[in-house]
């Protein structure tokens, strides 16, 4: 039980500590212009939220940064690829998506200024 209870904690520091660091880089990306910004949030919030399953036998969830790390120093750099395959999926997808909803917004953004003049 006790176990349960300390996953649940650090979870719940780490994304409470994830989401001031990600509040800060959203200000400091503004500087950037909007396509940049958009996809610089999306690359900092896919390495901090992506999850794995780490190699172990314990059925719980690591960041995939934390896991990448760890297993690379644990068992070498082969040990890594799984999460690092999640990663790059989760960063493929993020960007994609991101990309997708940035022009959709910037394309309705257009009409309603016609509409409006």
């Amino acid at each position: 039980m006790a176990g349960d209870t300390n996953y649940a904690l650090t979870w719940f520091v780490y994304l409470a500590s994830s989401a001031v660091f990600y509040l800060v880089f959203w200000k400091f990306s503004s500087l950037a212009g909007r396509l940049p910004a958009w996809l610089l949030r999306t690359l900092l919030a896919v390495l901090i939220l992506t999850p794995v399953l780490p190699q172990s036998e314990n059925e719980v969830a690591v960041p995939a940064l934390m896991a990448i790390a760890l297993d690379s120093i644990a068992a070498g750099p082969g040990a890594a690829a799984r999460a690092l395959a999640a990663l790059a999926t989760g960063t493929v997808l993020g960007c994609i998506a991101s990309l997708g909803l940035f022009f959709v917004l910037s394309l309705r953004r257009r009409k309603s200024r016609w509409k409006i003049l």
